[in-house]
């Protein structure tokens, strides 16, 4: 089977490390794949190809040339997106609102089009957010969505179906058992550093989490707080050691270092980095959202909040953990007995048969 799928960037970010996973998967399995990226990178409109940043990137980038994605797939830049630039195929998928516009106007012989779902992503202004909820109802061949709740999402805001597969962690990554300490002392709490991405609402919660963990370990000196992210800012906080642009190597290290693992995000499509720490054995701390949402049992393999904006329901989460090390170490041992059921391998196969179906 001919693949093609139209990424409207090469940056870093979860969504793009799911997209290339699943492409490389596809190609591992007797398949030819190509991504295409527009090598301006995401563009809305033509005032972003005529920015001097766009020809900066073009000239400059080090995603431009992909470096980082560890995959033997082709990548192929592109001035855009088009049916000059992309090949005939038997199945062209979209990974966004915007791609899902260029690939809805390719011809018929670039395949059936799939548009594969990881967020619902009205970020941004009013006039935006309509041409995202719209991009929904586009007349596509398949739509696979990455949660049930993303699914029932989308039914209800768009009256659009979706087959949903679950985003999944590679069995290489899952560990079979953690060690744990004698007692509560030198815990330590990870978090993951995301930017802001949206206009009117942080969804990521950042800068909240961040700063609630810091009030926190004022009552706490022995706790040790850790985080992880592509780009350091300037003037980041002291207290909190920062992993930057870790390899996966260096990623899987960093959360057995962690016992702790608190996602502040207000809504997550799926929310990959919760789903790591699971796989590693951290107790994950995080709202009812994603794939929270998807397997997380309060108390039993993590502990959900109700209100990502309420310092003290989190500050209580907290103190419960940190105070019992049995309660940490069932959760830690129940999350990874719960990721084993989602392993990458499981759900890319069936994200491949649904292709096959086409």
């Amino acid at each position: 089977m001919k693949i093609n799928m139209i990424l409207p960037g090469i940056g870093h970010s979860g969504g793009v490390q799911m997209a290339t996973d699943y492409l490389n998967y596809f190609s591992k399995h007797g398949n030819d794949v190509i991504c295409y990226v527009p090598f301006t990178g995401a563009y809305y409109g033509w005032k972003r190809i005529l920015f001097p940043k766009s020809i900066y990137r073009i000239l400059r980038s080090k995603d431009l040339r992909g470096r980082w994605i560890s995959h033997n797939i082709t990548v192929k830049f592109v001035p855009f997106i088009d049916n000059i630039f992309v090949r005939n195929a038997d199945i062209t998928i979209a990974t966004s609102w915007l791609t899902s516009y260029w690939v809805y106007k390719l011809r018929p012989q670039k395949g059936a089009k799939v548009y594969f779902i990881q967020d619902f992503e009205t970020w941004g202004k009013e006039r935006e957010n309509s041409k995202v909820k719209a991009s929904y109802q586009l007349p596509y061949d398949l739509r696979v969505s990455v949660s049930t709740e993303l699914h029932d999402r989308l039914m209800k805001e768009t009256d659009a179906s979706s087959s949903v597969i679950c985003n999944g962690i590679p069995e290489s990554y899952i560990i079979k058992t953690r060690e744990y300490g004698s007692n509560n002392n030198n815990i330590v709490i990870g978090i993951p550093f995301r930017e802001k991405r949206a206009v009117k609402q942080d969804i990521k919660n950042t800068s909240f989490g961040i700063n609630s963990l810091l009030t926190f370990v004022k009552k706490h000196p022995n706790i040790k707080l850790k985080t992880f992210g592509f780009k350091k800012p300037k003037d980041f906080p002291k207290q909190i050691k920062f992993l930057e642009n870790p390899s996966r190597e260096e990623l899987n290290e960093w959360y057995d270092s962690v016992n702790l693992f608190y996602v502040p995000s207000i809504y997550e499509g799926w929310g990959l980095p919760a789903m790591e720490a699971m796989a590693r054995g951290c107790v994950v701390l995080g709202s009812d959202t994603g794939c929270l949402k998807e397997l997380g049992r309060h108390l039993k393999n993590c502990y959900k909040i109700q209100n990502m904006t309420d310092q003290e329901e989190l500050f209580k989460g907290l103190e419960i953990l940190c105070r019992s090390q049995n309660l940490r170490k069932n959760i830690s041992k129940n999350a990874i007995s719960t990721v084993k059921y989602y392993s990458f391998e499981e759900e890319a196969n069936k994200f491949l048969e649904l292709l096959n179906k086409l």
